[in-house]
């Protein structure tokens, strides 16, 4: 069997997106150790590359529909598909996913998408039947399948995850320090606010509040440090995969507080598709705190291997974080210890052999 990946944007410095370029990146990545696997995407130049199993093909673009990233004007990945037998679209509202899908049907391939929100404003789907081309969508979160179209909706498969439970793990050999951690992006939707304003109310003078992740928004950053002016909160903008591993195994709790309406009143429909963060916090068995934003709340076992708690409001981050802070040294052990066992089945692994059934008509 021969897959190829079409995505419009690529995980890589550059990454505009986040999640929506990663998700497609680690699935091919860990595709490609069971069938031969390509990734095809978009940049300045053409590039031909190859991450151990997986082949990369990176095409150039010219131009940008309306000026949007996520929308590239390119040709010649077409050629990518012909000796494809499955065509995985990733995104459906941009013109390369219609044209990729449309091609790669005529030419008998089977296709199949799967969407991360967002979108450019010229596609074909609204003038032609592009939908009724996909063998079936798939989504990875069961908030996300409800927002993608009903035509999609009707043929549309759940497959939750995935984590690489290889990297992500615990290192006995550190102790958890007293440390409250949060990793992504700062923009106003990740809701850090609201997590600065819980660790004001915990008022534990003993912890540490470290945030790791790059400023996307000037503007909340300065906000954000305003905040936490006579608190002790970390902000980390660089760290490296090592380091993040390292936050992760010696941190007493991991925090997504993302929200749909931010603190300058603006609203996002999809503000969390899953949370890699609750992901790799918990396989590394550290527990997590997201807010009931998105699809977050389908990957944290509620009062077992973490807390969902109400969206915009510190008091509830404060409230859960009361409750971790204050188990005892065997609680904590065991609750480490689930939060591994239960992130088992969200693994790569699983994942991509789920994938393969469904594009072999066995799901």
């Amino acid at each position: 069997m021969k897959v190829v990946h079409i995505t419009p944007t690529y995980f890589d410095n550059s990454s505009i997106i986040g999640g929506g370029e990663r998700y497609p990146t680690e699935l091919a990545s860990w595709m490609a150790k069971f069938v031969d696997t390509t990734l095809v995407s978009f940049s300045s130049v053409r590039k031909t590359d190859q991450l151990d199993n997986l082949k990369i093909e990176i095409y150039p673009v010219k131009h940008l529909i309306h000026g949007n990233k996520i929308n590239p004007l390119n040709f010649q990945y077409l050629s990518s598909i012909l000796n494809a037998d499955v065509v995985h679209i990733h995104h459906i509202y941009t013109l390369v996913s219609d044209l990729g899908c449309l091609i790669a049907f005529l030419l008998g391939k089977l296709v199949f998408v799967t969407d991360y929100g967002g979108g450019g404003s010229l596609v074909l789907n609204q003038k032609l039947p592009i939908f009724k081309c996909y063998r079936n969508a798939i989504a990875y979160s069961r908030f996300g399948l409800d927002f993608i179209p009903p035509e999609l909706q009707k043929k549309a498969v759940l497959i939750k995850g995935g984590i690489d439970t290889d990297k992500f793990c615990p290192d006995i050999s550190l102790a958890k320090e007293n440390k409250i951690l949060y990793v992504g992006r700062i923009l106003p939707h990740k809701g850090i606010n609201y997590l600065i304003d819980a660790f004001r109310i915990l008022n534990r003078p003993d912890y540490k509040l470290k945030i790791v992740g790059r400023v996307y928004n000037e503007e909340f950053y300065s906000y954000l440090k305003q905040l936490a002016e006579g608190l002790t909160v970390e902000f980390v903008h660089n760290a490296d995969d090592n380091q993040l591993l390292h936050e992760y195994r010696t941190s007493q709790v991991t925090i997504l507080p993302s929200v749909h309406t931010d603190c300058y009143g603006k609203y996002s429909p999809v503000p969390e598709l899953m949370g890699f963060t609750l992901l790799e916090s918990q396989a590394c068995g550290t527990p997590a705190i997201c807010t009931d934003a998105g699809a977050m709340h389908e990957f944290v076992d509620d009062g077992n291997s973490g807390f969902v708690v109400k969206q915009n409001s510190g008091e509830a981050i404060a409230a859960a974080l009361r409750k971790l802070l204050e188990l005892s040294k065997s609680d904590r052990s065991a609750l480490q210890q689930y939060c591994c066992n239960w992130i088992k089945c969200l693994s790569w692994s699983t994942v991509v052999q789920k994938h393969l059934e469904v594009y072999q008509g066995i799901k």
